[in-house]
Order: structure tokens, then C-alpha cells, then sequence
């Protein structure tokens, strides 16, 4: 298999500032139509990755290609969406003037862009704001007009870094519908964000990035329930071997297997049953069990 079949490609990344290690023997594939998420802490390397991949940064050792080209080629990055962190447009321009504006880099003329930034507008509540002046519009406002420029071209692929910072509970419902739209159509995204919510609902797979190495990869499928069921009862003896007390409480974690043994065993006892319930592995959890600075993830 070729790297043309994968949208990225990143083979031992190596790219220091200094001291600081923003990549270091960094590999990553993402395939057509999956949804990534790329997480990690503040200067881990996710912005640096992003960059090598758009040629925005020079890699000293290694390879990073979109669609089987190297970085800052045409053909790969013809395919690509990509909003950043800090999204900038021109004070003086409005939101029309500006996509309209980036629509000739893709070849389009302005009636092009405009009817096919029509759909994206309106599902993001732009149109009323669409002849303002960027300078007048807020950050929440500026943020979806981002979201607009990177996605009006239908790109192949999207790499979205923090796309929901600064938007609204309208905005952001608007972006997890424009989200699971591309994914229906099969579209490829590379998900850059602390937002461990919106990286579980919408990710397939997951990535977590520390002092430029790869420290984890999963999914889904590795957040389940896990096999303890944890017990909460009061008695004043402890009945469940291992107890531990806490606030006039005893909590317990027993097997799955042993769970209604331990409920009737505390029946019997007489002990007052506070809470059953089965112990799950959150997002933020998977991320702080790979970490190397869980006092800081």
C-alpha cells in the first residue's frame, strides 16, 4: 500500500526548537474517511505536526505528506481544509469579499463561492452578517466564518484545530452537524482540541501527542465499561473485603462477576446500599493514564 491511499502520512517526524523536542520520531497514518483526534497538552507538538503537514515547518529528520505529496505541494494541500487556531480575516474585508477572495486561489469565481458557501452560511446563522465588516464581527462570528473558508471548497480533508473556541451553544450545535454531515460523506478529519467531549462524539480514533512523541492511540471501543463495579453502603463494620471508608461510607470495587453476590451479602448484613454503579473510562481518563505529567494534563 502506497502513501497515496492515506490522506497523512507522518514517518518518524523530527523537528526541535532548542531543547524543546516539539516532534521527536513522530509516526502517524490517518486513512480515508476516518475521524482523528489529536490531544495532548499545551506544547506538546500538535501545532508543529499540523504545520509540517501544511509546510508551514521544516522537519530536520523524516517525512510528513497529505494524499502521498510532501509538504506545501499543490496537489496535497489542494485537497485540504484547514482552520486554525487563531483564525485571521482582513479588518477592511466582509465575510463575502473575503471567501470570495479565497475562492479564485481554488479557481472559482465569486458566484461559484458564494452559492457553495450558501449552505454553510445558513446552518452557521452567517447570512445577516455576511456584509459587515470582519472588523465588527465577534470572535464567535469570526470563528464561523472559519469555519466557512475551510470547508465551502469540499476538501478531502479537514484538519480543524480548535474549531469550536469561541462559538455559542448554537454555534457549536451547528458545527457537530456540519461534523457528522462529512463524515457521512465520507470525509477524512484531523481533530486538534482539548474539548475531550467533542473529540469522544465525534472522533473514530484518537491520538495523544507529549513532548513530540506518540504516546497512545485508541478509541471508542477502549473507553468502555470496564470490569469492576464499584459499591457505595453504610454499616458501621466493613462487609465487602477492601472497603475503603470515606465521608461515613464504605466504597468498595468488586468483579462483575461477584456483583450480586456482594449486593446480597450486604442485604443480609443489614447494610444501607448507597450506590451501584459500573466504572467507566472517560476520554480525560485515557488521557491522563498515558501521560507522563498527570499533575498537568
Amino acid at each position: 500500500m502506497t502513501n497515496k491511499t492515506y490522506p497523512i502520512s507522518v514517518k518518524n517526524a523530527l523537528r526541535h526548537f532548542g531543547k524543546i523536542k516539539a516532534l521527536d520520531d513522530f509516526s502517524l497514518t490517518v486513512k480515508q474517511g476516518e475521524f482523528v483526534g489529536l490531544i495532548g497538552p499545551n506544547g506538546a507538538g500538535k501545532s508543529t505536526l499540523i504545520g509540517s503537514l501544511l509546510g508551514l515547518v521544516g522537519l530536520q529528520g523524516g517525512e510528513s505528506k497529505l494524499f502521498g505529496f510532501g509538504p506545501g505541494g499543490v496537489q496535497g494541500k489542494a485537497k485540504v481544509g484547514y482552520l486554525p487556531e487563531f483564525f485571521f480575516c482582513p479588518d477592511y474585508l466582509t465575510p463575502n469579499s473575503y471567501l470570495k477572495e479565497i475562492g479564485v486561489l481554488h479557481g472559482m469565481n465569486p458566484k461559484q463561492t458564494l452559492s457553495a458557501s450558501k449552505g454553510l452560511t445558513s446552518l452557521l446563522g452567517l447570512n445577516s452578517h455576511m456584509d459587515r465588516l470582519a472588523g465588527k464581527l465577534s470572535k464567535g462570528l469570526l470563528r464561523r466564518v472559519g469555519i466557512v473558508r475551510s470547508l465551502f471548497h469540499n476538501p478531502d480533508l479537514i484538519i480543524f484545530d480548535e474549531p469550536a473556541w469561541g462559538l455559542d451553544p448554537f454555534g457549536r450545535k451547528a458545527l457537530n452537524e456540519i461534523l457528522l454531515d462529512l463524515k457521512k460523506h465520507k470525509k477524512t478529519l484531523l481533530l486538534c482540541s482539548h474539548n475531550m467531549e467533542m473529540v469522544e462524539t465525534i472522533c473514530d480514533r484518537f491520538v495523544f501527542i507529549e513532548n513530540g512523541k506518540l504516546k497512545g492511540e485508541g478509541s471508542n471501543e477502549d473507553l468502555s465499561i470496564e470490569d469492576e463495579v464499584k459499591i457505595v453502603y453504610e454499616n458501621k463494620d466493613e462487609v465487602i473485603s477492601g472497603s475503603k471508608q470515606l465521608d461515613g461510607c464504605w466504597i468498595a470495587l468488586v468483579d462483575k462477576k461477584d456483583r450480586e453476590l456482594e449486593i446480597q451479602n450486604l442485604i443480609k448484613s443489614g447494610s444501607k446500599i448507597i450506590e451501584v454503579s459500573e466504572n467507566k473510562t472517560d476520554l480525560i481518563d485515557w488521557v491522563v493514564s498515558k501521560s507522563d505529567r498527570k499533575d498537568e494534563v
